[in-house]
């Protein structure tokens, strides 16, 4: 198997959500570091517009969103399954719920100026941020939460979290960790990377034990990649064979189309379609940086339209 190469950049909450994933699997990884704003030649090259952070890349095969990427390394490394067969409805439920209504609360809460710590290191950083996610926003479906609706909904979860742990149980579900555990993790991990709400952790106990035990496995960074070497990995590579086959009418195998998330950071990436079906959407591009390639999107959350 090629190398896992992880575009990512520090300060990324979905990109600790992999990063926990592959020490808890322990996987050994490569990292890209990319700017936290655009642009991102060698990345974007790889998935053709799509612009979320993290993206996996294995050779000439690129897997976007952490849904994805967490599915695909599931099969790999050591250690339970992320989707434990007697829990599976209720942790992925959980950790979509968390990823998408948690996240813009923890947003709002992660940028209140008493939690901003160090987030940014000077006013232009700061700046260039916010126009970059200004166009990134272009298009969102989206409601980012007050601050008082943020506060409310990130208590309720806290002590629902502390109430579901004080058994003792050491992860969400019970003995062994889910995709609900590191779904959580990296949205806790965000909140509080800006030491301004220590105290709600503090004064919950076993969620506060729970996150220790998770924020160990973030502990174990990748060997660094450059950009040319990733492209070159790419180029060196072929991408997977995939069994063509589209459930959507109209829309076959071979059409060009173009395959971009629902929600917010609505880019689009353009490509061939290779497969769409209930376990995932695949597309193959080639560009003069990286040769062929395949880009593989999950079902739930995108959308596929021609181009």
């Amino acid at each position: 198997m090629a190398e896992l190469i992880l575009h990512h950049y520090p300060e990324s909450p979905f990109s600790e959500k992999v990063r926990a994933i592959f020490g808890a699997k322990g996987l050994a990884w490569r990292s890209l570091q990319v700017s936290m704003v655009m642009p991102r030649p060698a990345t974007i090259a790889l998935t053709g517009g799509y612009r979320r952070i993290p993206v996996l890349q294995v050779g000439a095969d690129v897997y976007c969103d952490t849904a994805l990427i967490a599915e695909y390394l599931d099969g790999l490394g050591n250690g339970p399954s992320l989707y434990p067969a007697g829990h599976v409805l209720a942790a992925q439920t959980l950790a979509r719920w968390v990823d998408t209504e948690l996240f813009w609360a923890a947003v709002t809460l992660r940028f209140l100026p008493e939690n901003m710590g160090g987030f940014f290191t000077n006013p232009a950083t700061a700046q260039a941020f916010a126009e970059d996610r200004a166009n990134f926003a272009q298009g969102a479906q989206v409601r980012r939460p007050s601050v008082d609706e943020a506060r409310a909904r990130y208590a309720r979860f806290l002590s629902e979290m502390e109430t579901q742990l004080g058994d003792g149980r050491p992860y969400l579900f019970g003995a062994d960790w889910s995709i609900a555990d590191f779904s959580v993790y990296h949205m806790l991990w965000f909140i509080h990377a800006g030491g301004g709400m220590a105290e709600w952790l503090g004064a919950r106990p076993h969620a506060a034990a729970w996150m220790e035990r998770m924020r160990a496995f973030g502990q174990h960074p990748g060997q660094p990649v450059s950009a040319e070497d990733a492209l070159t990995a790419a180029r060196d590579a072929q991408p997977l064979a995939i069994e063509q086959t589209s459930d959507l009418p109209g829309i076959p195998p071979g059409t060009e189309v173009n395959v971009a998330p629902v929600d917010y950071g609505v880019m689009p990436s353009h490509g061939t379609l290779l497969r769409c079906d209930t376990d995932g959407i695949v597309i193959r591009r080639e560009h003069a940086l990286t040769g062929a390639v395949n880009v593989h999107f999950p079902r739930h959350g995108f959308s596929v339209t021609r181009y």
